[in-house]
């Protein structure tokens, strides 16, 4: 992982295994070697480290374009959304629904058994027999999560 450095704000003195910067009477900061990148003994000044962002982003592989229809699953750690999707789907914790979010405005209402809108959330709860009913009308982008 691609990691820059940047100045930590404060005023902080070495101890064994690491720096301290008291907060008050009873709180100290305490940062580790390990996340120190660099330490001036004369300001006081430590850089610590931190992700490059945009060097992940940039390593992800590049975005699938949904052109027909189905689901378009992806792992955002690792790929970048795709685009041209109608709708973005999450399995319920249980599997037994999922929740579909809309991606674009001029999309027409869903309706039908196993489907129910929530006006507030703007979001539709399918069932998973009509979500396999719907793959085959809507381009849909599912996120996995890497474990």
């Amino acid at each position: 992982m691609s990691a820059t450095k940047r100045l930590i704000p404060g005023t902080f003195s070495k101890v064994p295994g690491g720096y301290t910067q008291p907060i008050n009477e009873q709180t100290t900061l305490f940062i580790p070697d390990m996340c120190a990148a660099s330490f001036d003994a004369d300001t006081g000044e430590i850089h610590g480290y931190a992700p490059d962002y945009e060097a992940l982003e940039a390593a992800k592989t590049p975005a699938v374009h949904a052109e027909a229809p189905g689901e378009y699953s992806y792992c955002y750690e690792m790929q970048q959304a795709p685009t041209g999707c109608d709708f973005s789907a999450d399995l319920s914790y249980y599997g037994k629904h999922y929740f579909l979010r809309p991606l674009r405005d001029d999309l027409p209402r869903l309706h039908g058994r196993g489907i129910t809108y929530d006006e507030q959330r703007n979001t539709y709860t399918v069932t998973r027999r009509a979500y396999d009913k719907l793959k085959g009308q809507y381009r849909i982008s599912f996120e996995t999560c890497l474990d």
